[in-house]
């Protein structure tokens, strides 16, 4: 009975970490990736890299706030936040958005804030300048 409690937990563990896409956080750090359907989110704010290739910040699941505007540009594509506290949206190994940052060394991170903005942070380099107010989450 224990065996088979053990092999049950283990393929639970297994299945969280390989199929799961989402990833349970509000941040990236340099050198992680959002792939294709995976996103960070807080509150009613989520940072989606969608299966379109078009990477989207939406509240409440429907209200688009900001776009990448690559929809169509590829196939199997990432946003991948580089060393150099980059923001790149990948289809292969081709660029088809950036933030053009560059320069803000390894300890960056991309954060989604609960007011709606999301930003990357070393020192504010970029953000998608989307801040709700709170009047208008009511």
């Amino acid at each position: 009975m224990a065996r088979a409690i053990n092999v049950v937990s283990t393929l639970a563990i297994l299945s969280l970490l390989f199929f799961n896409v989402v990833i349970a956080e509000d941040m990236l750090f340099s050198g992680e990736t959002l792939d294709t359907g995976a996103f960070i989110e807080n509150g009613p704010y989520r940072f989606i890299m969608q299966t379109d290739c078009n990477l989207v910040l939406y509240m409440n699941k429907t209200r688009v706030l900001w776009a990448s505007g690559t929809n169509g540009r590829g196939t199997s594509c990432k946003a991948t936040f580089q060393d150099n506290c980059n923001l790149v949206v990948l289809s292969g190994s081709e660029t088809v958005w950036s933030s053009n940052i560059s320069g803000g060394g390894n300890s960056c991170r991309l954060i989604v804030q609960g007011d709606g903005n999301v930003v990357i942070y070393g020192a504010p380099l970029w953000a998608t300048n989307t801040v709700q107010s709170r009047k208008r989450l009511l």
